[in-house]
Formats: structure tokens, C-alpha cells, sequence
């Protein structure tokens, strides 16, 4: 995990230079994944915006404009007591997922948009590495899901994150 974070501050002017030059958090993660820890420099980047997610310690390993895919790895943070990773931890993992990619859809449709509520269905215990996908094509009516599986390609979770959206007012965006 220390490298991550190592890797990030090494990374860090590229990054803050591909920002202001308006790069989407999809296109900074293609520059970065072909660089050597370019992939943990993005993971930690998110980690350090995002606090609360972060405590999972994710990995972004795929992200385009229609998907993304991030894992978690099992360890003695994200446990409960029945020996699995703990289900917060999952929602957690999905709700990430599907909030980096709407926040790249938004920007591009230009709207905006927050997270009013999130629904997780449980189909079994989850151990060792967790993969979450989203891809843009489950968004309906503002909802998107996002899939959680195991090691096995075994669906362990299914996160539903409702979003109100809204078109974007030109007068009140923020530019800095």
C-alpha cells in the first residue's frame, strides 16, 4: 500500500498538469495504467479525493469512457465476524465503481447529479480478491449497477446507486 501512495506523489504534478487541462478521470487513468505504477498512482489518487473509499483500498484496474473495474482484496480490515469481507465493504466497492464512471458520464453529458440512495443485494459470502464492474449501459432512469465477483467469476453482490440528475446550469458552474 505504501508504494501506492509513493507512486502518487511521484505522479502528482503529471496528474495535477492532465487537470487542468481538463482530462476526464478515464483518460487521466489511460495516460497513467502504461507508466510504471501509473495504475497504483490512479488508485491512490481516488483513495486520497475519496477518504471513506479509500479505507478499502481499491484498485482501479480498467477505465474507459462505458466501464470501469475495480478490486478489493480480502484482509483483516474488511473482515467481519463470520470470515468473510464485510458487507459495507461491498457496497462500499460498488458504489465507488459506479460513482466514477457517472462522474465521467455527467461531465461529458454535461449534467450533474448526486447519489440519493443505494441498494445492495447479497447472493453469498465473499472472500479473497472482489472485482466490481459498472458499465453505462445498466444506467436506467438513473440507476446504474454495478456486479460484484469473486475469484471464481462467482456473483457475490449486486449495488444499485439511484442518482438525481440534473442538467447542468451554465451560470453556476464552478470554474477554478
Amino acid at each position: 500500500m505504501l508504494i501506492k501512495y509513493i507512486s502518487l506523489v511521484l505522479y502528482l504534478p503529471y496528474i495535477y498538469y492532465l487537470k487542468r487541462i481538463k482530462k476526464s478521470f478515464h483518460e487521466i487513468h489511460y495516460l497513467l495504467k502504461s507508466k510504471i505504477c501509473g495504475t497504483d498512482a490512479f488508485s491512490a489518487m481516488i483513495s486520497y479525493a475519496s477518504p471513506y473509499s479509500g479505507s478499502i483500498n481499491p484498485i482501479v484496474e480498467q477505465f474507459d469512457e462505458n466501464t470501469i473495474k475495480c478490486s478489493i482484496k480480502e484482509n483483516i480490515f474488511l473482515g467481519n465476524p463470520f470470515n468473510s469481507i464485510h458487507a459495507l465493504a461491498l457496497a462500499n466497492l460498488g458504489e465507488l465503481t459506479s460513482g466514477l464512471l457517472m462522474t465521467d458520464y455527467l461531465k461529458f453529458s454535461k449534467q450533474k447529479g448526486i447519489i440519493t440512495k443505494i441498494t445492495s443485494e447479497y447472493h453469498k459470502k465473499a472472500r479473497g480478491e472482489i472485482t466490481a464492474i459498472c458499465d453505462i449501459k445498466s444506467l436506467h432512469k438513473g440507476v446504474i449497477k454495478s456486479e460484484l465477483y469473486d475469484e471464481k467469476n462467482e456473483l457475490i453482490c449486486t449495488v444499485f446507486c439511484t442518482w438525481t440528475i440534473k442538467k447542468r446550469d451554465s451560470y453556476n458552474v464552478k470554474r477554478v
